[in-house]
């Protein structure tokens, strides 16, 4: 065992000092060696090790390629052996340079040794040069596809000749169920029946042939989708600079736009002129062009691989204001296929590339551009012819580039100049005004308005209408000249009650024009304009008498919600049922209120209670007032019982004046009955209704708390054992106060 040990690591130390030495091997080598360098091979590493047949101009060149999973650590031989073994020289770490082969069967060994020389795999490839040829797919930079009403289109350039077809796979996007087509010859290949809103992807393999024994499969394309709609122009803004240019901002939108690549707008002269640069590719939705007062079309495109989108046309309208011009220029035409221009001369010092361009209404623009240091230039018509009575427009444009006079770039490039305007030839009129009315009709006067003649009957600048009017009384008629630009004019001196008859007709630098239609105009008579003035002034009368019905009653509204009226007391419910069942002994809706600045004053308003009182009065005794500190409780007790009016005083009122304060003589029993039979004598029938007096800052607010206090007592109960009979304590208070302000009343009478 010891010796079969020892002849194993002889073998595998001979094997490693072999492997070592293998960088150091001539390109020649033993084929005896095979079976020991087959010996080296792992398993711990997966490759791939093949090789093939590369045709370029009909000359077959050889590679082997050798796929490892850790490349980059091992170092890479590769040997051939037909008769003999050869080493290949390495193009990269993966492959050999091209080389050539015989058309017999050949072996090809690779060898990989680890960077720390302690690993080896090897690899073994057999095959015939001529079955092991490849006609490889071209890369995605040589198939082109577009997409149009459904179909895919496909263009494949080969780099092998010998392709004649290939095959096309295809599939929707994140599905796994394709098909498959052939293409019709080695280029083209078409695929029908796609859904335009779904994206796809394809592969493509040549049709295996002798020349093509192997094909594989190209990396896969990815197809988007179809655009079928075009994008929609949202708006075209256009601002006004100083220089005879202006600012044009178009915005657009789509509905695809998540798909989109890019966007491409074309910009082109209406009348034809070209640009070195006139289409634009950009990835947002809006473009700023700076342009001259020139018409211009554009289109604008969606773009994604797989082509674009139907196009949206638009148009930037010609500068049509006149006071925008930068400055002005003279044109004359001399004859139907030349004309002649004319400029300030410091024009010539800043420019000298021109390009003019006019046009007729109805007509394509035409276009010419030159070189020119003097103020005026002559320009000669290639196709363009003039026609007689005519009315043409110019546009001068400067162009600042003076290396060459054409259109280098589309944008901001060119300046307007000025626009003129001119006739080969002019004539009269064809036409006269239309739609001619009469307003405003008076005694001496009538306005008479009309519509222009359309440029294409005026033959010619129009200078100016001619108004004709006569008077049927006297069958003189006058004419009046107004300016060109007036479509309305007031006829004035006109007799009173009489008829005219008024025509109008344009002119021109040829003469005067067609005459329209009679229009009569009878002016109205003095009568008929004083009741116009009457009637004027009833009318103004009676806005005048209505305006001020309206102010009063808005005053009245307003007093009523500015100053609102003080609230009568007397008139509150809740003093009215304070007491239930129990009735006050004055009704309170019979009272006044009196103001002041101290108080409010319940007083009685009959106008002859006070006279009254004084013809019953002169036969009672006197009633005699002490101050209030003399009075004792028995006689306040007693003067209770024999009063029938009630007072109100505040806590002010009683500080100063205590005298206020009713008390009755001392005397017996009798003497009180007596004075109060003489009291009730004293008051007639007339004057039974008691004079109050509510002396408070608030009379409502406390009575109403004093009849509230009253009112929780007991109506049934009675007086104590001094005698006096008590009725309900809120009514006897207001006795109290009734009979304290008729006493007043009738001293006040006395006096």
């Amino acid at each position: 065992m010891r010796a079969l040990s020892a002849m194993l690591s002889l073998s595998y130390g001979f094997l490693i000092g072999w492997i070592r030495s293998l960088p150091e091997v001539s390109a020649e080598c033993k084929c005896s060696i095979s079976p020991i360098c087959e010996q080296c091979n792992s398993t711990e590493e997966s490759s791939v090790f093949y090789c093939f047949g590369w045709r370029t101009a009909n000359i077959v060149d050889y590679r082997c390629t050798w796929t490892l999973k850790q490349q980059s650590a091992y170092d890479l031989f590769i040997y051939t052996k037909k008769k003999i073994c050869k080493k290949r020289d390495l193009e990269n770490q993966m492959k050999t340079k091209p080389f050539a082969l015989a058309l017999s069967n050949m072996t090809a060994y690779a060898f990989a040794v680890s960077k720390d020389r302690k690993k080896c795999i090897s690899a073994t490839f057999t095959g015939s040069p001529a079955k092991i040829i490849q006609c490889s797919p071209p890369t995605h930079n040589n198939v082109t596809f577009t997409r149009r009403q459904g179909s895919l289109y496909v263009a494949a350039v080969w780099h092998d000749n010998s392709v004649k077809q290939y095959y096309l796979k295809y599939w929707e996007h994140n599905s796994t169920l394709c098909k498959q087509v052939e293409s019709q010859n080695s280029k083209d290949c078409t695929v029908g029946n796609l859904s335009s809103s779904l994206s796809y992807q394809i592969q493509i393999q040549c049709v295996a042939s002798t020349l093509c024994p192997q094909c594989p499969w190209s990396e896969v394309i990815s197809i988007p989708q179809e655009f079928v709609d075009a994008p929609t122009i949202t708006d075209i803004t256009k601002k006004l600079m100083k220089t005879g240019k202006r600012k044009v901002i178009v915005t657009w939108q789509y509905a695809h736009s998540a798909a989109v690549d890019s966007y491409n707008v074309t910009v082109q002269k209406v009348s034809g002129e070209l640009a070195g640069v006139s289409s634009y590719t950009l990835r947002s939705t809006t473009i700023t062009l700076i342009l001259s007062y020139s018409a211009y079309n554009f289109s604008i495109s969606a773009i994604n691989k797989a082509g674009s989108s139907p196009p949206a046309y638009g148009v930037i309208e010609v500068q049509e204001d006149p006071t925008v011009w930068h400055g002005q220029f003279n044109v004359s035409v001399k004859s139907n296929r030349s004309f002649h221009l004319s400029w300030i001369k410091n024009m010539s010092w800043t420019y000298a590339c021109y390009s003019v361009e006019w046009w007729n209404t109805g007509e394509k623009a035409s276009y010419q551009s030159f070189y020119e240091k003097k103020p005026h230039h002559n320009v000669v018509t290639q196709n363009a012819t003039f026609k007689p009575y005519k009315r043409y427009s110019f546009f001068l444009h400067a162009r600042p580039n003076k290396d060459t006079c054409n259109l280098k770039n589309m944008n901001n490039t060119e300046m307007t100049y000025g626009r003129a305007q001119a006739y080969l030839l002019e004539e009269t009129p064809l036409a006269a005004p239309g739609n001619i009315s009469v307003s405003n009709v008076t005694q001496s006067s009538c306005v008479l308005t009309w519509h222009p003649v359309a440029e294409e009957d005026l033959r010619g600048f129009l200078l100016g209408y001619i108004i004709y009017y006569v008077d049927t009384q006297d069958t003189s008629e006058k004419n009046i000249t107004v300016d060109p630009h007036v479509n309305s004019y007031e006829l004035q001196n006109l007799q009173s009650r009489n008829q005219y008859h008024v025509q109008l007709s344009a002119y021109t630098a040829a003469g005067v024009g067609k005459r329209s239609d009679y229009i009569s105009c009878k002016t109205n008579s003095d009568a008929v304009a004083l009741g116009g003035m009457l009637a004027a002034v009833i009318v103004g009368i009676l806005i005048l008498l209505l305006s001020v019905h309206l102010c009063c009653r808005l005053l009245q509204r307003s007093k009523n919600l500015l100053w609102p009226s003080i609230p009568n007391p007397c008139n509150s419910n809740a003093v009215q049922k304070i007491e239930g069942d129990q009735e006050l002994e004055m009704p309170l809706y019979k009272l006044d209120l009196e103001e002041t600045e101290e108080h409010v004053t319940v007083v009685e308003v009959k106008k002859d209670a006070c006279c009254s009182r004084a013809l019953i009065l002169q036969n009672c005794v006197e009633d005699t007032f002490i101050p209030a500190t003399a009075a004792t409780e028995d006689t306040e007790a007693s003067l209770t019982n024999s009063i029938s009016a009630d007072t109100f005083t505040t806590d002010n009122d009683e500080k100063k004046n205590p005298a206020l304060i009713p008390a009755a003589h001392p005397s017996s029993a009798g003497d009180r009955d007596n004075s109060n039979a003489r009291a009730s004598d004293c008051v007639s029938p007339a004057a039974a209704e008691p004079v109050m007096a509510f002396v408070s800052d608030y009379t409502t607010m406390e009575l109403f708390q004093q009849i509230a206090k009253a009112g929780l007592q007991d109506p049934s109960s009675t007086a104590g054992s001094s005698g006096t009979a008590s009725s309900n304590p809120g009514q006897d208070y207001i006795r109290q106060a009734l009979t304290y302000g008729e006493d007043m009343q009738q001293e006040r009478c006395f006096r």
